[in-house]
């Protein structure tokens, strides 16, 4: 089983990264292959529509071949002005129902304030549900996220890391369940 994550931040020390990576621990623990998708380090250019979708960098086809390959996905944004990373958006632009439709996806928001990423939860729900895929019902917000983790990376919070664990887990029971599910058909 193959899950691919994706971080949607370029911030070297990022929050988004950090709750993610709790994320991603515990899909492995329970069997799951995991990659974090790094946008430093594979950048994707701005997306254009263009009518030759073989002119886009190599990048661009690497990453929608990702997508496409993984079972499953951990989604993850840091709330910015209301909404989702522009570098997320960006690079969900360049996939479509191909890439996600039937897939299960957890989804992790991270927020300065106090209220949390509930906005960017809900626009990564509207936008996985377009796509035809399946976003878990449990979604995490880590709320106040530039002071909410340990120098271990754990959370401060023990019920916000217990919950981004749970999501790991949850994720890859989803991904199995669909599979011994379909094997039947």
């Amino acid at each position: 089983m193959k899950i691919l994550a994706l971080a949607g931040s370029m911030n070297p020390n990022s929050t988004t990264k950090r709750a993610v990576q709790i994320v991603m621990e515990a899909a492995k623990k329970q069997g799951a292959e995991v990659e974090l998708y790094d946008f430093r380090k594979n950048p994707l250019p701005i997306y254009d529509d263009r009518s030759d979708e073989s002119t886009y960098p190599e990048a661009v086809h690497q990453f929608k071949a990702k997508m496409l390959e993984a079972d499953g996905f951990i989604l993850g944004s840091p709330e910015y002005h209301g909404s989702i990373s522009g570098v997320l958006k960006n690079a969900l632009d360049f996939i479509g129902a191909r890439e996600l439709e039937g897939k299960f996806v957890a989804l992790v928001g991270t927020a300065g304030g106090a209220l949390g990423a509930t906005n960017t939860l809900n626009t990564m729900n509207i936008i996985c549900r377009t796509l035809h895929a399946w976003p878990l019902p449990s979604m995490v917000s880590v709320p106040r996220s530039y002071m909410a983790f340990n120098p271990d990376g754990t959370l401060k919070d023990e019920k916000i890391q217990q919950r981004l664990e749970e999501l790991g887990k949850n994720l890859v029971e989803a991904i199995r369940l669909m599979g011994r599910e379909l094997r039947k058909i």
